[in-house]
């Protein structure tokens, strides 16, 4: 079976960064492979992570540089080609985690920002909420 390709957004990967009881932690620790699943990433997003971790929720840059590198072994980064202008009004900046899903050939975004949630689907990319990943990989239920 292919795995399924996954894109998480950048608040997921913040969530997992706050407890690391979550389940997306545990998906970056034990290894994506493990999940039948492909998790792509781009460095705009982890751009975006970084200065969140450092500057709003005052991550040090040494707990920062070690999560990212967590990451990097768990996730395949890409650099999206096309841009993508669907969420200007809103939050142009949900619009990196469109191309990443694009570039990726994604099955799947998980997130829980609301407008990317509101899409309910992009370019035959699904986009689901953090608290539906338990259904996606029943293995992670008694997490």
């Amino acid at each position: 079976m292919k795995p399924i390709r996954v894109v998480l957004d950048t608040n997921v990967y913040i969530a997992a960064a706050l407890n690391p009881q979550s389940i997306i932690y545990k998906i970056v620790e034990d290894s994506a492979a493990q999940y039948l699943a492909e998790y792509y990433t781009s460095p705009e997003i982890l751009q975006e992570l970084q200065d969140k971790l450092e500057n709003k929720l005052e991550f040090s840059r040494v707990e920062v540089v070690r999560w990212l590198n967590r990451l990097e072994k768990a996730v395949i980064v890409i650099r999206p080609q096309q841009k993508v202008d669907v969420l200007t009004e809103r939050d142009p900046y949900d619009n990196k985690i469109l191309e990443c899903a694009v570039e990726a050939k994604a099955n799947l975004i998980i997130t829980a920002d609301r407008d990317l949630l509101d899409l309910k689907e992009f370019n035959s990319v699904k986009i689901m909420h953090t608290m539906s990943v338990k259904y996606l990989f029943p293995q992670l239920k008694n997490m």
